[in-house]
Formats: structure tokens, sequence, C-alpha cells
């Protein structure tokens, strides 16, 4: 089914808050270059809230190369030949949280408050809902308060916060959150 839905949806062209556009699109295994420079507009103080040091060329190389969208479906917000945001939705196909969809956004710093973030996860959304998730996590430390905020006018509730349970990149504890979707509530809306 994801097949379906990546063939049928993408490149989709999407107008955001200030009339602006941006093409939606899968990432591709030459959009390394592109995502390099995407991160490099993400504001230093921000990085440290990242899973991964975005700022290693290598790693994101590793990403290019080894795309699986069975494994992690990587959605790229593009503005001319610019990438501005980038999105994934990060599954586990066997075992115990199967049914379950881990969600990550980030959005260049030009490109915030005008809808972008909304938009990938809405894309998300929708494809979770067409390849038979029932729910969607997304996890954060607790200072990351905007991106919160955004997660919450979609649908997603705290689920738990766990004090000094994770690390910054700097090794800093931060207070841990859940945050998670219960896609049992939407209803159900196939490709269009």
């Amino acid at each position: 089914m994801l097949d379906i839905v990546l063939e049928e949806r993408y490149p989709k062209e999407e107008t955001l808050d200030d009339g602006s556009k941006i093409v939606i699109r899968p990432m591709l295994s030459d959009d390394k270059e592109g995502l390099i420079r995407l991160f490099k507009s993400v504001p230093e103080g921000e990085r440290v809230f990242l899973q991964h040091d975005v700022m290693d060329p290598k790693v994101i190389e590793a990403w290019c190369r080894e795309l699986d969208y069975f494994r992690v479906l990587p959605l790229l917000a593009i503005d001319g030949d610019k990438v501005v945001g980038n999105a994934s939705l990060k599954q586990q196909r066997r075992g115990w949280m199967s049914h379950i969809g881990n969600v990550r956004v980030v959005v260049g710093n030009n490109y915030r408050r005008k809808g972008v973030a909304r938009r990938l996860i809405e894309e998300l959304i929708h494809i979770a809902l067409n390849i038979g998730l029932v729910k969607l996590d997304a996890e954060f430390m607790l200072d990351q308060t905007k991106p919160i905020e955004t997660f919450e006018k979609l649908g997603f509730v705290k689920a738990a916060v766990l004090p000094g349970h994770v690390w910054d990149q700097n090794g800093e504890p931060h207070d841990y959150v859940l945050m998670v979707h219960d896609l049992r509530d939407k209803e159900y809306f196939a490709v269009d």
C-alpha cells in the first residue's frame, strides 16, 4: 500500500500560510547536499535536541544511501531547489510495536511559522492511516515548547514526561516527553 500512496500522492504542491509554495516529496538518494544546508540553517541551540549529529555529513550520507521507505519514510519540503523541511515516519515492521509509527520533523529557520511542519505532519498522518498504523508517537525534550505545541494542535497528547531522562548532544539532562496520536480517532481517508 505504501508504494501506491507514494506514487499517487507525490510530488505534491502545498501553499503555505504566507501564500508561498513548497513541494512535498519523499527524500531521494541525491538529497544529501540539500539536507546538509537545511540542518545548517537550524540554530545551534536547537540542534542539540536532535537525536543524531546532523552536522556530520557522514550521518546525512548514510541516510541517503540507506533509504528504505518501509522502515523510515523521510518526506522533504522543497522551495525551488532548496530543502526547507524534513519529516520522517519510522516503523517497526514486526513485533509488539509494529502498529505504531514514530514521527520527527525539522524545519529550516527561515521557514518557521509558515505551516511547513504542520503540512509535513499532516502528510505523515495521512500516510499512516493509509498503511494501517494505529498510533503515532513523537519524542521531545520538555524545553521544545514550540514543536510540542504544533503536535498538540494536530491531535498528539502528552502520554509521559520523564524527568532528566534524556541528554542533549552536549550531555545535559532534560525531561523527556512522549506524545501519542491515536489514529483510531481519525476518519480513514484513502489516497486522493
